[in-house]
């Protein structure tokens, strides 16, 4: 399914240095993909993971200190 693909990228995101760049991206493509899901389950989660990659981006965005 294409939500694994942006999961497993987490997986390994943490372990290296991400720009925001990277999850601002990551996060538009799960809101492509939210607006394409038919179940209210893969919705939830991908809600979830939209918030979740929102946040790494304005943690990035705040240890490099760009706002």
């Amino acid at each position: 399914m294409k939500f694994e693909y942006i999961n497993e990228s987490l997986n390994w995101a943490g372990s290296e240095e991400v720009s925001a760049a990277y999850y601002h991206a990551a996060a538009a493509r799960a809101r492509k993909l939210h607006a394409e899901a038919t179940t209210p389950r893969l919705k939830q989660y991908l809600r979830q993971l939209i918030t979740k990659l929102e946040g790494l981006a304005r943690d990035v965005q705040t240890e490099s200190g760009f706002s």
